[in-house]
């Protein structure tokens, strides 16, 4: 019995050291993975010249500018928010959202915390991966369209590119304001750190063989001790949307491009399963990250607007809203607003993944 004991406690010890020398290992070189890693410069547009200049505040006191787009059809189907990715702005939307503009919709796009016109948050250093100053900057901008006299009693629509996609994912999670979600490009923070430990441990562990047979929970374990020194560095706590995964149960339609060399496709498809609304994924054949847009320009636009006329719109396409006629704003729109109770809501449908949306 004894012999078993020591056995036992050998076997412990020697697993302790190995977590403790993988831990002194890893935790630094993810600190700098996280850090170093490249992203593509993000791509802008000339402003829209008869776009609305608006600003706002974050719950932070963090003053941000955007532009409201007002649809170019006769009647409006629904207001969308567009969230930029990294290191650009507000005017990467346009490519994005005329065609939107031109069926019915009204677009709302903003520059994030220290992008663009908005102001600089001290000591902090945007970065690819969401943190909860972005989460913050989205939120406000929810607000906001809440706030504007015009504001649709229906709710609205988010979309989001790369970290905006996250952005715009997290900040739907019990927010009943947001019907439903756009993402391109959108990435879980801890399953990319886990696959990128995996990709690199052969250079970066020696003996190689310890690396390879550390399960996921002692990955995870060295993910969050990574965050938590990254955060103190960059002077900010990241978000990642595998913790708001669950109370997203509006309807989401992720686009991804097929030859992401950043972002792989099981990773897109682990947070898809995480969702606890309807959702569908649509692989961009030959798209690279964010190229989507370039490789199936047509498609793309037809989707997005067909997805934001059944979960917006309530259904209604622009030929529809035409016959009848303008949708009231303003205080008519609001003594119209449906009762909590009757209010539209994005309902859970975990065991139909697969529906339309």
């Amino acid at each position: 019995m004894w012999i078993v004991l020591y056995v036992l406690l050998g076997l412990l010890g020697l697993f302790a050291l190995v977590s403790v020398v993988t831990w002194l290992l890893y935790v630094p070189m993810i600190v700098r993975v996280f850090g170093e890693m490249p992203w593509l410069q993000a791509e802008s547009a000339a402003p829209v010249t008869d776009a609305e200049p608006c600003e706002f505040t974050t719950a932070d006191g963090v003053v941000l500018r955007g532009s409201y787009l007002r649809t170019t059809a006769a009647a409006r189907l629904g207001v969308i928010g567009f969230c930029h990715e990294y290191s650009g702005d507000r005017w990467g939307a346009v490519p994005y959202t005329s065609d939107l503009r031109e069926r019915g919709f009204d677009v709302f796009t903003f520059d994030f915390r220290n992008h663009g016109a908005s102001d600089r948050t001290a000591g902090y250093e945007p970065m690819p991966w969401l943190t909860e100053y972005e989460l913050a900057d989205v939120r406000a901008a929810v607000d906001y369209l809440a706030s504007r006299e015009d504001a649709d009693p229906a709710g609205i629509g988010l979309i989001g590119v790369s970290r905006g996609a996250n952005a715009a994912l997290c900040a739907a999670a019990g927010e009943e304001r947001v019907r439903a979600v756009v993402t391109d490009g959108a990435f879980p923070i801890g399953a990319m750190q886990r696959h990128y430990m995996r990709r690199f441990m052969d250079i970066y562990i020696t003996p190689w063989w310890i690396g390879r047979r550390l399960p996921d929970v002692c990955l995870k374990s060295y993910c969050g001790w990574a965050n938590l020194v990254a955060g103190r560095r960059q002077k900010c706590r990241f978000a990642s949307p595998e913790q708001f995964t669950r109370r997203v149960t509006q309807p989401v339609f992720m686009i991804h491009g097929e030859r992401d060399a950043y972002i792989p496709r099981d990773v897109v498809q682990n947070l898809r399963s995480g969702l606890a609304g309807r959702s569908k994924l649509w692989m961009v054949p030959g798209a690279k990250h964010n190229g989507a847009i370039k490789q199936a320009t047509r498609e793309y636009h037809r989707r997005i607007a067909r997805f934001f006329e059944r979960h917006l719109a309530g259904g209604r396409t622009r030929a529809e809203s035409l016959r009848r006629g303008p949708e009231p704003t303003g205080p008519r729109a609001l003594a119209k607003a449906p009762t909590a109770e009757r209010r539209p809501q994005a309902v859970p449908c975990t065991s139909n993944r697969d529906a339309p949306v």
